[in-house]
């Protein structure tokens, strides 16, 4: 690997101001003409980015399994908001956000310090009932601060989480996870990932890269609780349950383990299916989308019998035919009762996408590829083998 030289430090520093400064156009000229339920979406998808990005160094890169993400985001939401509103209230506001960002951020990063120094000798589901014991333990000790509103939540957190900071951090963070999947300690995280004994053997301390894994990881956790306490200016216990944690997880595997750009495009795309469900025609142009994509992704175990005539083409069609008649009765005959019940439906649906895309999907939309500019899908390294 060449030598990072002044030049090119210069050079990312300036890209990075751009991509800043952009933000900031964007909000103050571009972002008032969408009303606010877009700008809500746009925040919650940002924040689900960083989430999904930061726990797939863990999961993905270094191919540990935590369940207790929600928990260093609870963390990382309460210290910031406490500063912000407790201490930093005679700072002028954006240094007073950006002290209370890294304030919760350390502490989160602390904790994943803490967590990971006696149990990162553990792999696979023990690890996991560990790190789920982890955030139950915090919601636990929340829920009993009075200091911080105990079961009630902490309520009037300044508001300062705005479309530039939250994107702003988007972007940090996927650099940031990046140049370390690229470096020499990502390449000893995917040692760890691939074989754990093997990268013993090789001379690498195991239980240091994943201690490091989990630090990194929590830290950027505590950003995105940062951002989200800031945001709704609440910070209540239930939003950091281990239900919270799976969601993440979901995002993770669903774009791919070890694919930085897959789990952004996971979480986006989620966040966004969960508001595209609310609505009746939400739910019958996401299933016609979701047919859409099966037909797609099963044309090649069909490839050979499509070849031979019409019988194969029949065959391979008469899933989604039948899919498709379904949807079109249910909308045209079912509608009332659909209105009624789509609450219900909302999740179902849910689900069932969720099910469908791991089974004809199972390595995750981009698998261990990142999304390229120039290809498709840029495969790493480690997946050519």
């Amino acid at each position: 690997m060449q030598p990072v030289t002044l030049k090119t430090w210069i050079s990312r520093f300036g890209a990075g101001l751009a991509v800043v400064a952009a933000l900031w156009a964007l909000q103050l000229y571009a972002l008032p003409s969408l009303n606010d339920y877009y700008q809500i979406v746009l925040i919650n998808a940002g924040i689900a980015v960083i989430l999904a990005v930061s726990l797939n160094l863990i999961n993905g890169i270094t191919g540990q399994f935590s369940l207790g993400h929600a928990g260093f985001m609870a963390i990382g939401a309460y210290v910031s908001a406490y500063f912000t509103k407790e201490i930093g209230t005679q700072i002028l506001d954006p240094i007073n956000f950006a002290l209370g960002i890294t304030v919760g951020a350390l502490a989160a990063g602390v904790a994943g310090l803490l967590v990971g120094l006696p149990s990162l000798r553990l792999r696979g589901d023990y690890l996991a009932i560990v790190t789920l014991g982890f955030n139950q333990i915090i919601v636990s000790i929340i829920r009993n601060l009075e200091i911080v509103g105990g079961a009630s939540g902490y309520t009037d957190i300044p508001r300062f989480t705005s479309f530039a900071w939250t994107f702003a951090l988007v972007f940090g963070c996927i650099l940031t996870v990046r140049n370390i999947a690229v470096s020499s300690l990502g390449r000893s995280m995917r040692a760890v990932r691939d074989d754990e004994i093997a990268a013993e053997a090789a001379g690498i301390n195991t239980t240091q890269i994943k201690v490091l894994a989990f630090a990194f990881s929590a830290m950027w956790a505590g950003v995105a609780g940062a951002l989200q306490a800031h945001f709704i200016q609440v910070a209540n216990p239930s939003d950091f349950t281990f239900l919270r944690s799976v969601e993440v997880v979901v995002s993770v595997v669903l774009g791919g383990l070890g694919s930085i750009t897959g789990s952004a495009l996971a979480a986006v795309g989620l966040r966004v299916l969960e508001e595209v469900l609310r609505d009746v025609p939400g739910v019958i142009w996401t299933s016609l989308g979701l047919i859409a994509l099966a037909t797609y992704w099963s044309y090649p175990r069909h490839r050979a019998a499509i070849a031979r005539g019409f019988a194969g083409v029949a065959g391979w069609l008469i899933g989604p035919v039948v899919a498709l008649i379904v949807v079109a009765a249910a909308y045209f005959f079912a509608y009332d009762f659909l209105a009624q019940s789509k609450g219900a439906l909302r999740y179902l649906l849910y689900a069932l996408i969720l099910i469908v895309l791991m089974l004809l999907r199972p390595q995750g939309l981009l698998g261990r590829g990142e999304w390229s500019l120039r290809r498709r899908v840029q495969v790493t390294a480690d997946e050519r083998g």
